[in-house]
């Protein structure tokens, strides 16, 4: 278990995003620096984080089906929330990257938090990437590569200290 904290592991140096971003440029940025996913930062507040996932997502979404509905009576039932479909549309036909991140389910970290707990973290929300915090403002972010980066270095001797 690797106790120290996130500030020790963290990438600081990481591009971000403006939610008024364009999707072109998010995928230069991302296609450009070899990465799978960044934080959405405005004003130096993180906003969102936007992934590789959002954009197959995007680029798969205009196949899908209108809700499903269900014929009843002379009215129609939607089984599908119409919320949850015109998220669909939305991230389907997005211009920047706010129609295109995610908003709601972002997990930060904070800078003392421990790897250990930053990891705890990723496993259960299943992420990859979260973004740290130092109080309110953007610090940087830590991915599932640097907890595999310190186990190798602290726990199983590869690397040096």
């Amino acid at each position: 278990m690797i106790d120290r904290p996130v500030s020790e592991f963290m990438d600081s140096d990481r591009p971000t995003v403006a939610s008024t971003t364009t999707i072109k440029d998010l995928v230069h940025l991302l296609a450009s620096h070899d990465l799978d996913c960044v934080a959405v930062v405005d004003n130096g507040k993180v906003v969102g984080v936007v992934t590789d996932q959002d954009l197959l997502y995007q680029e798969v979404e205009a196949d899908e089906h209108v809700p499903y509905v269900a014929p009843f009576l002379d009215w129609v039932v939607y089984v599908q929330s119409l919320g949850s479909w015109e998220r669909h549309v939305e991230k389907a036909f997005a211009v920047t990257v706010s129609d295109l991140m995610t908003k709601n389910h972002v997990h930060p970290a904070v800078v003392s938090e421990s790897l250990h707990d930053a990891a705890k973290t990723m496993a259960k929300e299943n992420v990859s990437m979260l973004p740290v915090l130092d109080g309110d403002a953007y610090a940087g972010v830590i991915t599932r590569g640097h907890v595999v980066a310190a186990l190798d270095r602290l726990e199983f001797g590869g690397g040096s200290e």
